[in-house]
């Protein structure tokens, strides 16, 4: 645990107040709490950074990056350089990326980071990382499933093996302070080019041979993406907790987890669209004939 840095970047304009039950569940989910843990915000405002720095006064986060909301680099199609900067921030042999709408969860496998490291240690295990990809894995190597795609919702490498890759694929726009023209070489359309991160590792992996390796889920061990913030997010934690309606979600391809509605929720959808039915029927333009 001493060997790791948990390393987080987000952009919060609403909802940075569920960072902290976010972090604890992941801090129950990694076996206590690593020993360092980094966050690089990208121009949040003053209610949310009032947030982030009583989390380091409370000792749940040791290196907090705040950033001027009007520097160039708030922006959301730019996000990849708080990203980079959360691992550049990291001191530790071994860097975890995550997200704070991702929710991890665990019953047993309490010697999973070790055995995770270890893999790390393979020839051409380049990562760590869960299995909502942005396709489906390539095989299977005992528990965990083989792709050559790292997400940044979660991704356990060597604190090295990342700075190999950026400064192999992306060194002299690093250099530039990401001012110089987006790296050509970079495959991915314009519209995808805030995941600049993603891709370099993707295409890294895929010139040298790597492989990233995500374990395959069940009732006993999920990594979800919510893709929900504030009280949304803490409402399909709890379902999530109470592990409802998860087997659909398993290991699907940018699957994002949305819990089954309750009994009460359907009976309102369902008078819901019974009056949307009715109000229908009775509108004058429903009997109006074409002219």
């Amino acid at each position: 645990m001493q060997d790791l840095t948990l390393a987080v970047s987000g952009f919060h304009r609403r909802g940075a107040g569920v960072i902290r039950t976010v972090l604890q569940d992941w801090f129950e989910f990694l076996g206590g709490r690593p020993g360092e843990v980094v966050y690089v915000d990208g121009g949040s405002p003053v209610a949310s950074t009032r947030i982030l720095a009583a989390l380091v006064n409370d000792g749940l986060i040791d290196r907090l990056e705040l950033l001027n909301p009007s520097h160039w680099e708030n922006s959301f199609d730019r996000c990849y350089i708080q990203e980079y900067r959360s691992g550049l921030l990291a001191s530790r042999p071994f860097v975890m990326f995550i997200k704070p709408d991702m929710l991890p969860f665990r019953r047993g496998h309490d010697g999973w980071l070790r055995e995770d490291m270890q893999q790390l240690d393979l020839p051409g295990v380049f990562s760590i990382t869960n299995t909502h990809l942005v396709g489906p894995p390539s095989s299977r190597r005992g528990p965990y499933l083989v792709s050559d795609f790292t997400s940044l919702n979660f991704a356990l490498m060597k604190r090295s093996s990342f700075h190999r890759a950026m400064h192999e694929q992306i060194g002299s726009f690093i250099d530039s302070g990401f001012r110089d023209e987006y790296p050509a070489h970079i495959r991915t359309e314009p519209r995808y080019r805030r995941a600049l991160i993603e891709w370099v590792w993707q295409q890294h992996c895929q010139e040298r041979g790597f492989v990233s390796l995500g374990r395959a889920e069940s009732t006993d061990w999920t990594i979800f993406h919510i893709n929900k913030g504030g009280s949304k997010l803490l409402s399909i934690r709890r379902a999530y907790r109470e592990r409802r309606g998860l087997e659909p979600y398993f290991d699907l391809p940018k699957g994002l987890y949305r819990p089954p509605h309750s009994s009460l929720a359907r009976a309102g959808r369902a008078v819901e669209g019974l009056a949307r039915g009715i109000r229908s029927r009775l509108s004058p333009r429903a009997h109006s004939k074409p002219g």
